[in-house]
C-alpha cells in the first residue's frame, strides 16, 4: 500500500509539472522532480527536503559542489553529477544565448552577473569581444588566487585575446557573500591591465566585481579612473 502511494505522489508531481504549472510548485517538488529520475526506487521527498534544509534553497542546492552534494545521506555520485548538471548547462545556454551585440556598459555587467552568480568560490571571467561589440569567448578560471598576481593576469589575458583575435576584453569576478566593493590590488591590477592591453591594441572594456544579491560594481564608475576606460 504504501509503494502504490509513493508512486501515486511521483505521478502526482510529474502530473503537476505536465499541466504547466511548473512557476507554483513547491521548490521541494521540483527538487523532487529531479530526483525522480536519479532515484527511481525510493521515496526522495525527505532527501529533497534535507538538501533544501541542508543548503537553504533550492537554487543552492543546484548550485553546491559535488562534494558537498555527497555529503548529504542518501546522495550518491550518480545522483550528485545529474543535480550539478543544471547549473553547468544553464552555464553554457548563458554562453551560448550571450553571443550577440552589448550596446551598453549595463547590459555587460548583467551578463558577468549572469554568469558569475552561482559561484560560491571566487572566480575570475576573462571574456573577449570583437569591433561590433559582440561576444567572441569567454573563460571562467576557479581561482582568482590563481590569476591575482599581476604577472599572471597579463598573462592570462593576454592569451585570450590573442587566440580570440579579440578587439575588447572584460574582466570580472566575485565576491561571494560579500559587497562588491574593490580593493586597492583590484583597482591597481585594472590600471595594469588597461595599459598593458593598448600595448596589444586590445581595449579592457570593464573590471566589474559581482557581490553578494547580485549587486555589482564597475571599476569604470570610478570617475578617477575611466581614462582606462576611454
Amino acid at each position: 500500500m504504501e509503494e502504490l502511494s509513493r508512486k501515486g505522489h511521483r505521478q502526482r508531481v510529474k502530473d503537476s509539472y505536465l499541466k504547466k504549472s511548473f512557476e507554483s510548485m513547491p521548490d521541494h517538488n521540483v527538487l523532487e522532480l529531479i530526483l525522480f529520475y536519479a532515484i527511481p526506487q525510493k521515496d526522495v521527498k525527505p532527501l529533497a527536503y534535507d538538501l533544501i534544509n541542508r543548503f537553504g534553497s533550492l537554487e543552492n542546492v543546484i548550485n553546491a559542489d559535488i562534494d558537498e552534494l555527497m555529503k548529504v545521506n542518501g546522495i550518491k555520485e550518480h545522483t550528485a553529477i545529474l543535480i550539478s548538471l543544471f547549473k553547468n548547462v544553464n552555464i553554457r545556454i548563458n554562453q551560448t544565448s550571450a553571443k550577440e551585440k552589448y550596446s551598453s556598459f549595463e547590459d555587460i555587467e548583467k551578463y558577468a552577473c549572469q554568469m558569475l552568480r552561482s559561484y560560491k568560490n571566487e572566480v575570475i571571467m576573462i571574456t573577449s569581444f570583437d569591433n561590433s561589440n559582440r561576444i567572441i569567448n569567454t573563460n571562467i578560471f576557479d581561482s582568482v588566487s590563481s590569476v591575482n598576481s599581476s604577472s599572471l593576469s597579463k598573462k592570462a589575458v593576454a592569451k585570450a585575446a590573442i587566440r580570440d583575435n579579440a578587439a575588447k576584453i572584460l574582466v570580472a569576478h566575485n565576491h561571494p557573500n560579500a559587497a562588491p566593493v574593490p580593493s586597492m590590488s583590484d583597482i591597481s591590477m585594472t590600471q595594469d591591465l588597461s595599459l598593458f592591453l593598448r600595448q596589444l591594441g586590445v581595449r579592457l572594456i570593464d573590471h566589474i566585481i559581482v557581490g553578494e544579491g547580485g549587486a555589482t560594481q564597475s571599476l569604470k564608475g570610478d570617475l578617477k579612473y575611466a581614462k582606462y576606460f576611454d
